[in-house]
């Protein structure tokens, strides 16, 4: 017969005990998955900066080749009178809507759309070997923007959805350390009203002693879980803010 109630005492502990290291377990699964996650989306995000810098580039080149044609034009063509005459009577027909105030992208549409009008209406500069080498490059460069645009379009998909997920495996991982921390003190709540842990033989037992009837937590690192969850959490947060919207091709 066990007057002293320690047998009792070191039961509810190892009960306890396994549970919170189920529960741990199962905290740091969790964070391992978020860190998979979170690779997967700065991959993505990392593809996804990469490609819009090669379009924004891509763009960049295309209108400097359109410059050259331009210059081209006017040198060889009666472009710019032309171009100046049908505008003067109103006949040149345009995707960009005329403003007030341009920006300069505008200002490069509404050239570049000069160009296409003139070239469509006088096809035999098109087979010139100087307009043509232009021609054929901005049409390569078209086409990369295009394959990019691809690319770009399907990395933006995948970081929406890998942010889809996020939201629930947070709460997942945040209940986990709250379940945690509420067995942790149920079990101390427990373990010191048990008649073993009042006694005068608890009292006058080694530290060894009872440290064997009290749940164990040097290997518990609960606070660099937390702390690990919530970076996480904000470098999601971080990720949603980005703009990600996809692009037409």
């Amino acid at each position: 017969m066990d007057i002293t109630g320690k047998k009792d005492a070191l039961l509810i502990k190892e009960k306890y005990q396994d549970v919170l290291n189920y529960t741990y377990e199962e905290i740091k699964n969790k964070i391992n998955w978020l860190y998979g996650m979170n690779h997967k989306l700065k991959d993505n995000l990392a593809y996804v900066q990469k490609y819009k810098k090669d379009i924004i580039a891509d763009k960049d080149e295309k209108i400097e080749q359109y410059k050259t044609l331009n210059n081209l034009l006017v040198k060889e063509t009666n472009f710019e009178k032309e171009m100046m005459n049908i505008s003067k009577k109103g006949k040149f027909k345009t995707n960009i809507t005329i403003k007030p105030k341009f920006k300069d992208s505008d200002i490069d549409d509404l050239k570049i759309n000069a160009i296409q009008d003139y070239l469509y209406r006088y096809p035999k500069y098109t087979s010139k070997s100087s307009f043509k080498k232009i021609l054929e490059k901005i049409d390569e460069i078209e086409k990369g923007i295009k394959s990019t645009k691809k690319k770009y379009n399907f990395h933006v998909s995948e970081v929406l959805r890998e942010l889809a997920y996020w939201p629930r495996n947070l709460i997942e991982a945040e209940d986990l350390i709250k379940r945690f921390k509420s067995q942790l003190k149920e079990a101390n709540d427990k373990l010191n009203n048990m008649r073993y842990h009042k006694s005068i033989f608890y009292k006058l037992s080694s530290e060894n002693e009872k440290m064997n009837v009290n749940i164990n937590t040097l290997y518990y690192r609960i606070e660099e879980n937390e702390n690990t969850i919530k970076q996480l959490k904000e470098e999601y947060l971080k990720a949603k803010k980005q703009d990600l919207e996809e692009m037409e091709y």
